[in-house]
């Protein structure tokens, strides 16, 4: 009873499992090398077992731009670790584990052995990394050129992070005549995000609305603009002048009124000892007038002097800022993220 309570369950799962086993497709599996691939394996291994290392990654690496292998990448990038070149290796280590998956799940067939050199790949990775920095370089639209440090590593999106050498570095887009470009820095065993924001054409045109004016008509010459250089440069330059000749007559004049206040304190005294009162026609009285006449004189002066240099320097400076440019918005990469930028010029 047993067994044929077994029997028709075998026969349902082998019914089930038939066909899902025909339909499996095999995992894809590199075709055989040509003949003259065949020559650059067998030059390659010959220069390794020569110690000739970096003849062999570049042979290699010649092999991975015409075939786009996975075992070319692992190569590539075994060969790379070796010559302590970490950014090389960091990258197509990368592009191996992303093109033979894991030894739990594989995307593609793999030899015998597979999950040992999968180990040692996986350990020179980490490695490597410890030595570079990752770019995580993002454009803000589709199919644009990507360059760091003006060598093309893509076509956004990117696959995967750039790898490069600690420090600073330029990150670029470019996409139908438009192109962005920030600064990036980064550390080892870092990695940094970079926004690269390429601007739609008309774009900044639209962010500054402005009044039509008769300038805007067919026809009609662009008015020139009343806050050119030359007239704010003028204007300030101008007040500051002023401000500056008008401090050195306040501080003569207080110089001469201290002198004619010393004569006018002179002339009292000697009055008081010559006559008892002081009337029109003695000549110290008369010394006395003139020297106070002076006095008064000079004070005056330089008190108007010194409130005209504060006005006209305070003129200077608000005919700076009223006869500057207005201030624009930006709308862009500010350091590595997307965002609005205000500038002033000048």
């Amino acid at each position: 009873m047993r067994r044929s309570l077994h029997s028709p369950i075998t026969a349902v799962l082998l019914l089930l499992w038939g066909p899902a086993a025909a339909e499996a497709e095999p995992l894809p599996r590199r075709p055989p090398p040509t003949g003259p691939e065949q020559e650059m394996l067998d030059e390659a291994k010959r220069l390794v077992d020569q110690g000739r290392i970096a003849d062999a990654r570049d042979i290699h690496l010649t092999l991975w731009r015409l075939t786009r292998s996975a075992s070319d990448a692992f190569r590539v990038g075994m060969l790379s670790f070796r010559l302590r070149e970490f950014p090389r290796a960091a990258e197509f280590l990368s592009i191996y584990f992303d093109m033979v998956g894991t030894p739990e799940a594989p995307k593609i067939w793999v030899p015998p052995g597979f999950k040992e050199s999968y180990d040692l790949a996986r350990a020179n990775f980490a490695e490597a990394r410890r030595h570079v920095g990752a770019l995580d370089v993002r454009a803000s639209e589709p199919g644009a050129a990507v360059l760091v440090d003006g060598r093309q590593v893509g076509v956004s999106p990117l696959p995967r992070p750039v790898y490069v050498a600690p420090g600073q570095h330029r990150a670029s887009a470019q996409l139908a005549g438009r192109q962005v470009e920030v600064p990036a820095a980064v550390d080892a065993g870092g990695e940094r995000t970079v926004w690269l924001v390429l601007q739609r054409a008309g774009a900044e045109a639209l962010a500054r609305p402005r009044a039509s004016t008769a300038g805007d008509l067919p026809g009609a010459a662009p008015p020139r603009s009343t806050r050119g250089p030359e007239l704010r440069w003028w204007t300030v330059g101008g007040l500051a002048a002023t401000s500056v000749v008008l401090g050195v007559v306040g501080g003569v004049s207080v110089a001469e009124a201290n002198d004619a206040a010393g004569d006018r304190d002179a002339a009292f005294a000697r009055a008081h000892r010559e006559v008892f009162r002081c009337r029109p026609g003695f000549p110290a009285c008369d010394a006395h007038a003139e020297a106070d006449g002076r006095t008064r004189t000079f004070t005056a002066l330089s008190v108007g002097a010194f409130l005209g240099a504060g006005l006209s320097a305070g003129g200077a400076v608000a005919a700076g800022f009223l006869l500057a440019p207005e201030a624009k918005v930006r709308v862009g990469a500010v350091g590595a993220a997307p965002g609005a930028e205000l500038s002033f010029s000048w």
